[in-house]
């Protein structure tokens, strides 16, 4: 089993392409979208912490926020790292309007998951099974494989796909549509994800914001292992 520290190395790379040197490129888009990666970005595991910072970061703003990121442990808990946040912020702010923060934690998925039986793969041939909410998603089936649903009323109402991808690992996405939630659907199709991409001999990871309860609870029930917490800001 991989260590904390190089599951969170590897899912920066799934996120976020880099240059010769380590620097932030780009947002790791499967479309090839080129858009810019945050400018500061800070992976903490009980075993270490992982800073990274977009190309065109001055070097005085890099320096100031290694030496923040030193100064002490990262607990992977939320409501003890606050402080430690707002000097990030501060520092950033200066050099420039911070336009989104995103804090959350990242789990990787137990050894033995469980196979579930309401659960399909699509293709691009299944486009007309993506309807409603699910239509814009059709351009997805090309890109974001493995690309699994729960199918209920001849549509798709649950899904989850590869949003992030590497050679090594994929990262989940999920939705289910409005009126299929609570149904334990996202669950099942999360799990069926998982399986399909260690077919492919790459590691599935899930990461998610502290305050998704919906997506907390895809994680109790299906025993993900919280690995570390990923802060960035851009």
């Amino acid at each position: 089993m991989r260590s904390n520290m190089e599951l969170m190395k590897i899912q920066l790379e799934v996120l976020f392409t880099q240059d010769e040197n380590g620097c932030l490129q780009h947002i790791n888009e499967p479309t090839g979208a080129a858009e810019p990666a945050p400018r500061f970005f800070f992976g903490y595991t009980n075993e270490g912490s992982i800073c990274r910072f977009r190309h065109d970061l001055p070097d005085n703003v890099v320096t100031q926020l290694k030496e923040i990121a030193a100064t002490k442990p990262m607990p992977m808990n939320s409501q003890q790292i606050s402080s430690v946040h707002g000097q990030f912020k501060e520092i950033l702010q200066r050099h420039a309007p911070i336009e989104q923060v995103w804090v959350g934690p990242a789990y990787r998925f137990p050894e033995q998951i469980a196979l579930p039986t309401n659960v399909v793969r699509l293709s691009r041939t299944h486009a007309g099974l993506l309807k409603g909410d699910f239509a814009e998603m059709v351009s997805e089936l090309n890109s974001l494989q493995p690309y699994l649903a729960v199918i209920e009323d001849s549509r798709a109402v649950s899904i989850c796909r590869s949003v992030r991808s590497s050679s090594r690992s994929h990262e989940a996405g999920v939705d289910t549509l409005v009126g299929y939630r609570r149904r334990g659907y996202a669950t099942s199709v999360v799990a069926a994800w998982a399986r399909a991409v260690r077919v492919l001999n790459c590691i599935p990871l899930y990461s998610t914001s502290w305050d998704n309860v919906a997506s907390q609870g895809v994680v109790q029930r299906l025993g993900l292992v919280q690995y570390g917490v990923d802060y960035h800001v851009t």
